[in-house]
């Protein structure tokens, strides 16, 4: 099954995504891969694909984690790779960055002596708004300057959520295996 740990985010803001992507869409000319808000979430591993049998330890190693709530503010828009290229559409994180951090190099930790490798990149906090699946000439700078004026409440990160996600036609649904409190 094909798996990642994230932090859920509140309906507040999955309402907001909504919003956001209801105004953004029309004019844009380029293929997008919108985020369906339900799936709306910050990503603090892809694990890939693991064998239900491995379940068990795996959710025991992440029981192990201790973290404190913090608070996630919305931040500014940006791209993946930069606005020349895009390939990603992203909302960043103007407070909580570094708590998610801490709380991806926590589930690293805890999954290493597991046979999951650490990853390779810094992590960097982000929301996925979509993926930019063929490009054309959109202004994507006027595109992130619209989207910065989304205003979004402050939310609670308080627990992480281990994922399931279900590749289908109108892309992935995702089913909750294990959830984990901040302690």
């Amino acid at each position: 099954m094909r798996c990642f740990l994230g932090l859920p985010l509140p309906g507040a803001w999955r309402d907001g995504l909504r919003e956001l992507t209801a105004e953004l869409r029309p004019g844009l000319r380029s293929r997008l891969s919108w985020t369906r808000p339900e799936n709306w979430h910050l990503t603090l591993k892809f694990l890939g694909e693991v064998e239900p049998d491995r379940l068990p330890d795996l959710k025991a190693a992440l029981g192990g984690i201790f973290f404190a709530p913090f608070t996630l503010r919305a931040g500014d828009p940006g791209f993946f790779p930069d606005t020349r290229r895009p390939r990603v559409f992203w909302l960043g994180l103007s407070a909580g960055a570094a708590e998610a951090a801490a709380l991806a190099r926590s589930v690293d930790a805890a999954l290493t002596p597991l046979g999951f490798e650490p990853e390779a990149r810094p992590f960097s906090a982000h929301l996925t708004i979509c993926r930019v699946k063929e490009p054309d000439p959109d202004d994507w700078a006027a595109l992130a300057e619209r989207a910065k004026k989304r205003p979004f409440p402050d939310a609670r990160a308080d627990r992480f959520v281990l994922w399931q996600s279900v590749l289908g036609a109108q892309g992935p649904t995702y089913r909750a295996l294990a959830e984990y409190a901040a302690r």
